[in-house]
C-alpha cells in the first residue's frame, strides 16, 4: 500500500480554503469492510500524545466527544498533534511516529506495521489528516478524516 496524494492544495489557512484527498478513510478490519463516521481525541499522556478512536459508520452518535469508548469495531491511534507526516510505528516514542490499532472488539486489538498519516492542519479542537495503515490484507485503512479533540 502506497501513500498518495493527488489534487490536494494548501491555498492559506482555514477549513475553507483547505481541500483534503476525496476518500474518506475506509479499508478492512478482521477480513469486513469498515467505514470511517467520526472520530475523538482524547489527551492520554503528560507528554501531550493524544489517544484517538476512529468510529466505524455503524455507530449510531452524533458527537464523536460523547463515545469516548466505542463497542463496535474502530481504529484507534497514538500520537502527538502536529502538522506533518506520521510513520506508523509499534510504539510512538517520537514526534513523528504513531501507533495504529484496529480494535475487533473491548479485548482484541491488532497493531498495524507500516503505513503513514500525514496531518494537513489544526483549527482550533479539530485535525485534518489521512492516514494509510495496514497490518495484512484483511487489516488496513486508508483515507481522510477529521479528528475532534474532546478535552
Amino acid at each position: 500500500m502506497y501513500f498518495v496524494l493527488i489534487g490536494v492544495m494548501f491555498l492559506g489557512c482555514g477549513r475553507d480554503e483547505l481541500e483534503l484527498p476525496e476518500q474518506e478513510l475506509e479499508g478492512l478490519i478482521n477480513g469486513k469492510e469498515w467505514s470511517y463516521k467520526s472520530a475523538n481525541g482524547y489527551l492520554q499522556s503528560s507528554d501531550f500524545k493524544y489517544r484517538v478512536r476512529f468510529l466505524s459508520s455503524e455507530e449510531s452518535v452524533s458527537d464523536p466527544c460523547t463515545l469516548p469508548s466505542p463497542s463496535l469495531t474502530h481504529v484507534r491511534a497514538i500520537f502527538k498533534p502536529a502538522v506533518g507526516s506520521f510513520f506508523v510505528s509499534s510504539q510512538a516514542i517520537d514526534n513523528n511516529q504513531v501507533e495504529v490499532y484496529f480494535e475487533i472488539s473491548t479485548s482484541q486489538n491488532l497493531k498495524a506495521q507500516s503505513g503513514t498519516m500525514e496531518i494537513f492542519a489544526i483549527e482550533g479542537q479539530i485535525i485534518y489528516g489521512f492516514l494509510d495503515a495496514a497490518l495484512d490484507d484483511e487489516n488496513k485503512v486508508l483515507g481522510s478524516f477529521e479528528i475532534r479533540l474532546c478535552n
